[in-house]
């Protein structure tokens, strides 16, 4: 794997670099680059950026763009000491390339996250969240996938702003899903996400906005900040759950 090193001055990364300039390490937006990026992350304490689009250079600090909100907006993001990681989709202004393995090279301590037992392209129940969520919103979102034995999801927007991977991504630039209920919660409803979804599948919309666009495909569904919902839905879930056990 090739890997983009920005304003990086020594040929090789100590474990636990001092660096008064900024260095910026790129790897591939995919599934192995950010597994590596994380890993790197964790060994040197470097700052992760997320998936970004360009990179400015002005006097000692590193400037550099990722976009939000589905691509409709865009971020920039000072580095002015230290290491950062990040991922990229295209090749960007860069110093030099460092040779990496592949991620199933890597020793790592791998702790699996609740939803791992059920495959996401193979769920029966798949619970996605949106840019309507924040952290604490998609930490539900584990809860109620466990609670059913479902799955978790993300739309582009989402991953976009960090809440989700990559691997999660549902609609036409990530994964084709069709499980029996698709739960959208924080989300619009936007053609290219519904595009990662079956026909077949019935879909249950959580929404605050009355007008929100998913309401037209969804079969049922609440008007209600997704972030205060779910919350309770998940307690519930449990309280059910722990009941019948």
């Amino acid at each position: 794997m090739k890997v983009l090193a920005v304003n990086c001055g020594g040929p090789t990364l100590e474990a636990k670099p001092s660096l008064d300039q900024p260095c910026l390490l790129v790897f591939p937006a995919d599934a192995d680059g950010e597994t590596l990026a994380g890993a790197v992350a964790v060994a040197t304490g470097a700052t992760i950026l997320g998936r970004i689009t360009s990179i400015r250079r002005d006097e000692d600090a590193l400037f550099v763009s990722r976009n939000t909100h589905g691509g409709r907006l865009s971020i920039e993001v000072s580095v002015s000491s230290g290491v950062a990681v990040a991922t990229a989709n295209d090749m960007l202004d860069h110093d030099r390339e460092i040779a990496l393995g592949t991620a199933s090279s890597l020793n790592l301590d791998r702790t699996a996250l609740s939803d791992q037992n059920v495959a996401l392209e193979s769920a029966h129940i798949v619970i996605g969240g949106g840019r309507g969520l924040d952290e604490a919103g998609f930490a539900a979102l584990e809860r109620i996938a466990k609670a059913v034995d479902g799955a978790v999801a993300a739309s582009l927007p989402a991953v976009d702003l960090g809440l989700a991977p990559v691997s999660r991504q549902v609609g036409q630039s990530g994964k084709f899903v069709t499980p029996e209920i698709y739960v959208a919660a924080g989300m619009s409803g936007t053609p290219q996400h519904m595009a990662g979804i079956g026909i077949t599948s019935r879909i249950f919309a959580i929404n605050k906005d009355p007008d929100a666009p998913i309401f037209r495909v969804a079969e049922a569904g609440a008007v209600a900040d997704a972030k205060i919902l779910l919350p309770l839905v998940a307690v519930a879930l449990a309280t059910l759950v722990g009941e019948n056990a």
